[in-house]
């Protein structure tokens, strides 16, 4: 099992990349540096990830974030 640190790094790749403030090319590269994933292998993980897709930050972390 990766370690939480790791985890919440690549949480938050994914919602980068689902709230269009990065490209899955940029976003790929970034995992497969953490990971050591092929860096075609990395991208494709974040190709689906999109905001006109059905996923949502909320959806990607798992929780919604509380406005204070």
């Amino acid at each position: 099992m990766a370690d939480p640190e790791t985890y919440e790094k690549i949480t938050k790749l994914m919602v980068e990349r689902v709230g269009n403030y990065a490209s899955a090319k940029t976003q790929g590269k970034e995992l497969a540096k953490m990971t050591g994933l092929d860096l075609h292998i990395a991208e494709a993980f974040f190709k689906g990830l999109t905001s006109k897709g059905a996923a949502r930050p909320s959806d990607v972390r798992g929780y919604a974030k509380t406005k204070k």
